[in-house]
């Protein structure tokens, strides 16, 4: 018997080491981006100052074998007993529906940009459309719904009964937008006018984004704005019959994308799901759309659920993730793919629309930089701009407490302290002008 324990407590010592060297058994990756720390180099300091054995203690923890099982399990554990989650960007709302809390957040109005600010940058912005318009580029703005605007039924009840604290920055966006002669899309109307006419969920129940059937309905909207804009007709495509999904490993896209960040032994159980066939005509004699798309997540939806950009835009189109880097095409030879090694000049021009996507958390981001991009290229800064840029320099560094603020921005950022000051400069004197 005692052999027998000790061979026991022998191979519980010994496996987690022989897996993490020979990975015998192969396990499911963690969901969700961890960055790996490589293995320390040593020196006499980082020993004196316990640096090194953190790092060695880091870089073994990373590596222990079954790792993903014993986080796995812990998990699960404090998800089935106590509703409570490792990951603190997820919330667990009734009927164990999973949301973002930084939807939620934007639903109740916690990063509202204020009116001042939603002005200014309307101001900007229909300039920019003003001036893409007259070269014959059309601009449509596309307003997308959070989680928790659509499925607000199943928000925690610590969040369910908050009231709003500002109004959101979708609906002022919403109305402020067409109010300035903008052409916005509000796919939040729209899906809230879906919601009770359809018999599946336009959110799955583990995912943050609008399920691969909401994509099929709002993409036959947006691409007939698109039509309606610009006068072109494109390649006809319609739904026909479809399938209908109940388990996690059958999802599709961004369908357990929450779900997978969980990192349960058994998975949330979906909501059955429902995933239309698209059919596409042939674009002969139609016109494919060269457009330029920058949007987040929710517009990378329009080509992982369904090949849209594939079948209806031109191969000169774009899509730009965050106003970064390009994400479609694939290929794009000869062609940095970080939007701001690119002349901006030359791909805002010839475009048959711009399309600016955002969700909602991400609207005090919307255009990720574009607006600015594009107002900077068509309303270049003045000799004069330039000088009030200086001297507004010189009233933050020679106010003490300006100063400071700038001085701990800049070591909050990792940045040089002038370039900071002159970026709030900036900031202020363009809107002066």
């Amino acid at each position: 018997m005692k052999h027998f324990l000790f061979s026991g407590l022998l191979a519980l010592l010994l496996l987690p080491a022989l897996q993490a060297e020979f990975h015998f058994v192969q396990l499911q990756p963690l969901g969700g981006f961890e960055e790996r720390s490589s293995f320390p180099g040593f020196s006499q300091e980082a020993l004196l100052d316990n640096t090194y054995q953190t790092a060695i203690e880091r870089y073994t923890e990373e590596r222990l074998g079954f790792r993903e099982w014993l986080i796995r399990i812990y998990n699960q554990w404090n998800y089935s007993l106590l509703r409570r989650l490792r990951n603190t960007t997820i919330a667990v709302g009734r009927d164990e529906q999973l949301y973002q809390f930084a939807t939620i957040n934007s639903y109740l109005g916690r990063d509202f940009l204020g009116d001042d600010e939603i002005a200014f940058r309307l101001r900007r912005l229909r300039r920019v459309q003003d001036t893409l318009r007259a070269h014959g580029t059309q601009l449509l703005v596309v307003l997308a719904p959070g989680k928790a605007r659509i499925v607000p039924e199943f928000l925690p009840d610590s969040c369910a009964q908050v009231l709003p604290v500002h109004p959101s920055n979708l609906d002022v966006l919403a109305r402020r937008l067409p109010e300035s002669g903008i052409a916005v899309l509000d796919a939040g109307q729209l899906l809230l006018h879906w919601k009770d006419t359809v018999d599946y969920p336009l959110f799955p129940r583990t995912g943050t984004h609008w399920s691969g059937f909401a994509v099929s309905l709002l993409a036959d909207t947006l691409f007939r704005r698109a039509e309606a804009l610009t006068g072109h007709d494109l390649p006809d495509f319609r739904r026909s019959g479809g399938v209908v999904r109940t388990q996690v490993a059958d999802l599709r896209h961004t369908d357990n994308d929450l779900g997978n960040l969980l990192n349960l032994v058994w998975n949330v159980a979906p909501y059955p799901l429902y995933y239309p066939e698209v059919v596409f005509q042939s674009a002969e004699g139609k016109h494919q759309l060269n457009a330029l798309v920058i949007g987040d997540s929710f517009a990378q939806s329009l080509y992982g659920f369904y090949p849209y950009f594939d079948k209806l835009l031109a191969p000169q189109a774009r899509f730009w993730s965050y106003n970064q880097y390009t994400f479609w095409p694939e290929q794009t030879l000869n062609e940095s793919r970080t939007v701001h090694d690119l002349n901006l000049r030359e791909q805002y021009a010839g475009r048959d629309i711009v399309i600016l996507l955002a969700t909602e958390q991400n609207l005090p981001q919307l255009g990720f930089g574009f607006i600015d991009d594009a107002f900077n290229l068509y309303v270049p800064r003045t000799a004069k701009d330039s000088l009030r840029t200086q001297e507004l320099e010189k009233q933050i560094l020679a106010s003490p407490d300006w100063a400071e603020q700038m001085a701990r921005k800049a070591t909050e950022q990792n940045r040089d302290l002038l370039q900071v000051v002159h970026d709030d400069a900036q900031y202020m004197a363009d809107r002066e002008r």
